[in-house]
């Protein structure tokens, strides 16, 4: 018998920005036909599904709901944390959901704090440093060329050809820009100028990697450079852009897969992720990022071309992410029973 999934999210991928917003600000948002696809995944495996809009009413509307488990892709209203919102709303609620809880996301999203993570676990990771708004800007310690972005977005927001930048005068004009623009911390780091991969990976203890895809940059025009932009993702979706399984050796991909799971795990992420590498110039994978609520857009988005790849259906994949949880919180639930017999 199927489950009652709460498949919450965040509708408006393609809503114009509002007035003072930048031209990306709803690049993180899913569209109706992502959530949508999703929705049929969960129901072809039995399961009843509830939309439930992630805002300031969901707490009511879970109260009231009461779902099994929620299917989590909630991007967030708001600030630094938002992606925990919907998460912490579920813990207080007591209701499981899929995917990465309250501390991992909030982590994430903030790629400075995972960045000082990656650092302590020895994953390996770009010399960095932050820029508040207003705060002097120096470069001591770090070696040009070097990337600017906004430290805590996704989908590749705030990021462009213009983040890679050559000198003093443009590295400040690009932190300023990032603080005008996105009205939050600049995250300055040295530039891999070396190709680019990302892993995703569905499941905890024994997780399915998935092939590793590499971007090919050669294909695009010139002036856009080596730059996983939002750009990028837009107007160069098709398969000619990127190479998966990418053309590596058995070598080079073990140590691909290896570093993403350290990464994966070092924040404390659960059930579905991707890491996205630079290949140093000393042959070793720089993590500049993982996302642990990566896109569901089928055909689109880079996890499930990865799935795709590894021979996973869309279904396959939406409720492989089901089944890592279920697993997950069956498993807690049994530590739970012997520790409470163990008492008694």
């Amino acid at each position: 018998m199927g489950l009652t999934v709460g498949l919450m999210f965040n509708l408006g991928k393609y809503e114009p920005p509002e007035e003072g917003e930048p031209p990306d600000a709803h690049a993180e948002l899913d569209s109706e036909q992502t959530i949508m696809a999703v929705a049929r995944a969960l129901e072809s495996a039995g399961h009843r599904v509830l939309l439930i809009e992630g805002n300031e009413q969901s707490y009511f509307k879970l109260q009231q709901l009461r779902p099994d488990i929620v299917f989590n892709i909630c991007e967030g209203l708001r600030g630094a944390s938002r992606e925990s919102q919907i998460p912490a709303m579920l813990e207080m609620l007591g209701i499981p959901y899929t995917g990465s809880g309250v501390l991992a996301l909030a982590v994430a999203l903030d790629k400075a704090a995972a960045k000082k993570l990656f650092r302590y676990h020895g994953v390996p990771t770009p010399a960095f440093r932050t820029f508040e708004p207003g705060e002097s800007i120096s470069w001591e310690g770090l070696r040009f060329p070097l990337f600017v972005k906004p430290a805590c977005e996704g989908s590749s927001m705030g990021i462009a050809p213009a983040s890679k930048v050559e000198n003093p005068a443009e590295l400040i004009e690009r932190v300023h820009y990032v603080h005008e623009l996105y009205r939050q911390t600049a995250l300055v780091e040295e530039f891999i100028d070396g190709r680019e991969f990302t892993v995703g990976m569905v499941g905890n203890e024994s997780p399915a990697v998935f092939p590793v895809m590499e971007v090919i940059f050669s294909r695009v025009p010139p002036e856009h450079g080596n730059i996983y932009s939002y750009q990028f993702k837009q107007e160069w979706d098709a398969w000619e852009y990127y190479a998966c399984p990418a053309p590596v050796d058995a070598e080079l991909e073990a140590a691909l897969k290896e570093t993403a799971i350290v990464a994966f795990r070092a924040l404390g992420c659960v059930d579905v992720g991707r890491v996205d590498m630079r290949l140093g110039a000393d042959g070793v994978p720089y993590v500049l990022e993982i996302n642990p609520l990566p896109g569901l857009s089928p055909g689109f988005s880079d996890l499930c071309r990865q799935a795709e790849r590894g021979g996973w259906s869309y279904d396959e994949l939406v409720n492989g992410i089901l089944t890592a949880a279920l697993a997950r919180y069956d498993a807690a639930a049994a530590i739970q029973r012997r520790l409470a017999e163990t008492a008694d």
